[in-house]
């Protein structure tokens, strides 16, 4: 096998240089024009003005005539457009396709700079090409994320605001899309898969805002390029430093976290640019005092913090030759005693630390303007280290204010339930990959493959009292994570191939089939997938595009870093365990009503089958009963003499750790948005609106139930206005019908072993919810979700650098969303739920300087 998988990496290299050397023979000869004209935003004439049009191999300049014409001769590619001139901001076109023999216009307006700031800088309003065939494409501007209210500066909360993208809650940033769960989201930065993209257990993402260059999502329908997923892709660049300055920096830090970045051009006049930066928390520095003043944590304690280090070092082009280092290197970690002033019934010690690491090395290679390659070397690993240890109090036994004293009565009665949990696990991933791309007249050709090679190293230990284990047993998932586990992982390999050809049929009309083959070694099985999508120009500004096409996941340890399930994946293969599978139809146009204005609007279909789930057992257990049903009164229901036992055990249902394909689903919906672009200074208003609606389903076991992530309706209004050259205002306003819920129906008696369990001083019987069965699962909603966020901004420049305060604010009206319910019992044996809430009004504080 493994000769296998050494032929498919010899192969890409092989035809890498091969298909490069074959097209540099056949090199372009016919050559392409750009023209245009250059004006200030007062509509005045500039001459002499720069105009850069540049990509990795080739590099053109002109000056614009006394009229502010220029016209450059280019060979044709996709080129970035970029001016500077002292006095105004920077413009930037990226992505900016030329064909053989054509000659575009384009006209360029320069903004004339009062202050230094990056919201008045025009860079290039991406347009997706008509004969870019993906859909449920959204390209988010890096810029965009730190300005955006509400989110943090985070990449993944930013993302939040776009049609169909949701969140489990606020406490977390992953990403809910079109009715699939967040591990069914591929995640991939600088062509290296990433596992885990979170920092402290998910509140924040991996990815630093001020070191990307672009961020990518495709909520459907993406192309067979990406592969080991079902539902989504988010595909994100890190930046290159100047290659103009040897030295450049930012520093941005708020009341929780501090960044610094430099960058610059290679020393030695080498060919490139470097670029370092260093992120840290500092709520153990800032909270963790007033908390152990409080007595709520013991002095040896540390609230969760993170730091990491980036960097990314560019090297050439040498000969048509590119080579770029990226890494980053991330530390989680908490350490809480509980202090002996808490006010809180349960008693928790936590110590964890988790580790984040990725290096990589690319080979960028473009012999001509019809041919590029990337090949790229990575390794990637996520470990972490847990140890948990508590003292719970009955969680239906309302637990709020309760003094030492009060503990130790509860104690005395056995109203505490022990759990302890030790774990420690390795994700470890060696990588090579190959991108290639051939531009024709009319078509374009991408292919590639590549190798992974992925090792899974996970124990834990689980320590769990009879009567914490009767109270689980309430629930049938708990049932799976009760056996202490450890699995010393071997190498399993994941290897694929894939190509796609984009052709132009005619002027408007676009189609491009693809396929992708994989093999998953760990349950050795061979799968392919093909696509296809299909594109209609209405006109120069309407798009019609459509996808269909089949995806796989395979089973993974490393996806359970997003799950809810834990599976024992030892001799998969063994036990017919197959590829989950999805199947998209997607259709949508979108349309440019002028420069300023896009409107969109999009509806897709996912049908998934042989969905993992845990294995269903029947087992078989001494079922209580009152011995009169029709007799409500609490003082009769609680003696334990009043319940009898039947006669024999009975089954029920109880699942383990065991994966099966056992569970298929459904989702549907459609999307539409509007957004107004920044486009100059006269650009007050800008943002976007979006609203979505959506149905998801999973049937299991033969009942279907609303998906754990089903929401019908959202809708997200983001605007920024800008009221003069030096202060910016924005706010975002999210709405959600909220998710489903399980709530309870009843009560049944807790039974420990095959008895009733009781409370030894008052010899009443003690119980559980009874939550109804895999039939009432999801049986109600919770209430909506809707938030209001606010961001104000102040820019200005000073000591020769650019500066800018912000105060945003979270959830300004205080909305009380809820997260979920605590169940408790009141004497009376009535069911009571107190609501836990999400984040409440937030205000934050932040400077960010450029220098």
């Amino acid at each position: 096998m493994y000769r296998i998988y050494t032929l498919i990496i010899v192969f890409l290299i092989v035809n890498s240089i091969v298909s490069a050397q074959n097209l540099r023979d056949s090199a372009i000869t016919d050559y392409s024009g750009l023209k245009g004209r250059i004006v200030s935003d007062k509509d005045i004439n500039l001459a002499n003005i720069p105009v850069k049009i540049f990509n990795e191999t080739k590099n053109y300049k002109a000056y614009s005539d006394e009229s502010g014409q220029y016209f450059i001769t280019t060979e044709p590619g996709i080129y970035t457009i970029t001016v500077n001139y002292p006095g105004f901001s920077s413009y930037e076109y990226k992505n900016f396709s030329l064909k053989s023999g054509e000659t575009k216009t384009l006209d360029i307006v320069m903004i004339e700079k009062i202050v230094s700031t990056e919201e008045i800088e025009v860079e290039g309003v991406f347009r997706q090409r008509q004969e870019d065939l993906r859909t449920s494409l959204y390209n988010f501007k890096p810029q965009s994320v730190k300005i955006l209210p509400g989110a943090v500066e985070d990449v993944l909360r930013s993302l939040q605001s776009l049609p169909g993208v949701t969140t489990p809650n606020d406490f977390t940033s992953q990403l809910v899309i079109r009715g699939s769960g967040p591990d069914q989201n591929l995640i991939v930065m600088d062509d290296v898969e990433i596992f885990n993209p979170y920092r402290l257990y998910g509140l924040v993402s991996m990815f630093n805002p001020e070191t990307l260059s672009d961020i990518t999502l495709i909520t459907g329908g993406f192309p067979a390029k990406y592969g080991d997923r079902l539902s989504a892709v988010l595909d994100v660049m890190n930046k290159e430093g100047d290659r103009k300055n040897s030295f450049k920096g930012i520093i941005n830090t708020s009341i929780t976290n501090a960044n610094v970045i430099f960058n610059g051009k290679n020393p030695l006049k080498l060919p490139g640019s470097w670029l370092i930066s260093s992120r840290r928390t500092y709520y153990d520095l800032i909270i963790g005092p007033f908390a152990k003043k409080a007595g709520l944590i013991t002095e040896d304690s540390s609230f969760p913090s993170f730091k990491d280090l980036q960097f990314k070092f560019a090297l050439g082009p040498f000969r048509k030759n590119k080579f770029i280092i990226n890494g980053v290197f991330s530390k989680d970690g908490v350490d809480i005693i509980p202090g002996a002033e808490s006010k809180q019934a349960d008693s928790v010690a936590v110590t964890d630390v988790t580790k984040n690491d990725m290096l990589s090395f690319a080979w960028h290679y473009a012999p001509n303007q019809k041919f590029v390659s990337r090949t790229t070397f990575s390794w990637y690993r996520n470990s972490g280290d847990n140890d948990f240890n508590s003292e719970l109090l009955d969680p239906l036994i309302d637990n709020e204010n309760y003094s030492p004293e009060k503990r130790d009565s509860l104690r005395q009665i056995g109203a505490f339930l022990g759990l302890e949990f030790d774990s420690k696990y390795v994700f470890r991933k060696y990588s090579i990959g190959n991108k290639s791309v051939i531009i024709n007249k009319k078509s374009e050709q991408e292919f590639g493959g590549g190798v992974d090679i992925v090792r899974t190293d996970l124990s834990y230990n689980l320590k769990i009292d009879d009567k914490l284990r009767a109270f689980f047993n309430n629930f049938p998932a708990a049932s799976a994570f009760q056996d202490n586990f450890r699995l010393e992982g071997e190498d399993n390999v994941r290897a694929y191939l894939y190509g796609q050809s984009m052709f132009k049929l005619s002027n408007r009309f676009f189609i491009q089939p693809s396929v992708r083959f994989d093999y998953f070694q760990i349950i050795k099985t061979p799968y392919i997938a093909p696509r296809l999508n299909l594109g209609y120009a209405i006109d120069p500004l309407t798009t019609i595009r459509t996808s269909a096409g089949i995806y796989y996941q395979s089973p993974g340890l490393e996806k359970l870093v997003d799950g809810r399930a834990f599976f024992d994946l030892k001799g998969a293969d063994k036990k017919g365990l197959k590829a989950e599978n999805a199947i998209h139809f997607i259709a949508g146009i979108d349309r440019w009503i002028n420069n300023e204005w896009f409107a969109k609007i999009e509806g897709y279909y996912k049908k998934f089958s042989n969905l993992i789930v845990q294995e269903k057992l029947t087992g078989y257990r001494y079922r209580y009963t009152l011995e009169d049903p029709s007799n409500t009164d609490p003082v009769y229901v609680k003696d334990y003499e009043n319940w009898i036992r039947s006669d024999v055990k009975l089954p029920y249902d109880s699942l383990t750790t065991n994966p099966v394909n056992a569970s298929s689903g459904n989702a549907y919906g459609f999307e539409i948005s509007l957004e107004k672009k920044y486009v100059n200074a006269n650009t007050k208003l800008y943002g976007w609106i979006n609203y979505s609606l959506s149905f998801s389903d999973r049937e299991k076991y033969g009942i279907t139930n609303p998906y754990r992530f089903d929401q019908r309706h959202i809708a997200n209004i983001v605007l920024n206005y800008r009221v003069n050259n030096w202060l910016e205002l924005g706010a975002r306003w999210s709405y959600a019908t909220n998710f489903p819920v399980t709530t309870p129906v009843g009560i049944t008696p807790r039974i420990v072993g095959d008895s009733i369990a009781v409370n030894p001083v008052t010899r009443e019987v003690i119980f559980n919810l009874d939550y109804g069965g895999q039939v009432n699962t999801y049986n109600d909603k919770k209430p909506a979700y809707h938030r209001l966020d606010f961001r104000a901004t102040a820019y200005t420049h000073f000591w020769s650098s650019d500066w800018a305060f912000y105060i945003d604010v979270i959830n300004v009206y205080n909305r009380k969303n809820v997260l979920g319910y605590d169940y408790f019992l009141d004497k009376d044996l009535n069911v009571k739920r107190k609501v836990i809430g999400m984040f409440p009004i937030l205000p934050t504080i932040g400077i960010n300087v450029k220098f």
